[in-house]
């Protein structure tokens, strides 16, 4: 079995939804075969830096443990980064992520391409404080830390979520769908739990739905499409009420599925298309994350 390096990076956004494009990166990264993440520091807010006339920035840093060679690794990134639409235009300009290794193991190197550590890392406190967070050398990151006076201050996100991503036993069959990275996320983050189903009134465990003709029937045909309707409604009041615009929602789902449900004809078959609260969050401008 390859040997595992530990390597750090540092993630920002500023454009859109900045929480969804990180987000959106963590989760790419830790599906990459050969890596997976094992800390998330806080989210901090940040004032630009290089370029001062563009928004501030949210940024975050990642431990990863990781068998890709370092050019691997940075292709991978510079994969996810066009995938969620970074653009190359200025430099230090606006991006709707960025994603930059900043120690893999003890390397060091200078080539076309990759420097590791990160040539610039030493003066900017965007890195260095998320880092310290989560950097089993803190010492080595703090006497760097005054060289920067750009604003800095620590920010706990809400972001709603299904009930069943955390462990909770809300589930049609009664157990859950518990997700490791979105615990460790959750260190970070204030969750808004939600269930929809259960919001609205339905049992569990409960009949498998699924949705046809724009209605929802449960498996013996019974339409129970108000109750979905209804709790649709009560988690869009939670998510409203708590200034959510981010959802981290249970795929396939017939409530919280984005993109994939089933087919409503019970066979395991996936269409295009939103489950009912989904759909609701979307004309309501949440943006969704499908786990």
């Amino acid at each position: 079995m390859p040997k595992e390096t530990l390597a750090y990076l540092s993630l920002g956004s500023n454009m859109g939804n900045k929480l969804y494009y990180i987000v959106s990166a963590i989760q790419r990264i830790n599906i990459t075969k050969g890596v997976r993440i094992s800390k998330i520091s806080s989210f901090y807010e940040t004032d630009p830096w290089g370029v001062k006339e563009q928004d501030s920035f949210y940024n975050i840093a990642l431990e990863i443990r990781t068998t890709l060679l370092p050019f691997e690794l940075l292709r991978t990134l510079q994969r996810i980064e066009h995938e969620l639409d970074r653009k190359r235009e200025l430099r230090w300009g606006p991006r709707t992520i960025d994603i930059d290794i900043i120690f893999y193991g003890d390397l060091n190197i200078s080539i076309e391409g990759l420097t590791i550590p990160h040539l610039r890392y030493r003066d900017r406190n965007f890195v260095l404080k998320p880092m310290y967070e989560i950097y089993s050398h803190r010492e080595l990151l703090l006497k760097y830390m005054k060289r920067d006076s750009c604003k800095i201050k620590k920010v706990i996100p809400k972001i709603v979520i299904s009930s069943c991503l955390l462990g909770k036993n809300c589930n049609y069959k009664g157990g859950n769908n518990k997700n490791e990275l979105l615990l460790k996320l959750g260190d970070r983050v204030d969750y808004i739990l939600v269930c929809p189903e259960v919001m609205g009134g339905l049992g569990i465990p409960r009949t498998p739905a699924e949705i046809k003709n724009n209605r929802v029937f449960t498996k013996e045909n019974i339409d129970i499409t108000s109750e979905f309707n209804k709790g649709a409604l009560l988690a869009l009041e939670k998510a409203i009420k708590n200034n959510c615009f981010l959802a981290l929602m249970k795929g396939k789902s017939p409530s919280c599925g984005f993109n994939k449900i089933y087919s409503g004809d019970f066979t395991g078959k996936l269409i295009d298309g939103d489950g009912v609260t989904a759909k609701l969050f979307i004309k309501n401008k949440i943006d969704i994350i499908s786990f």
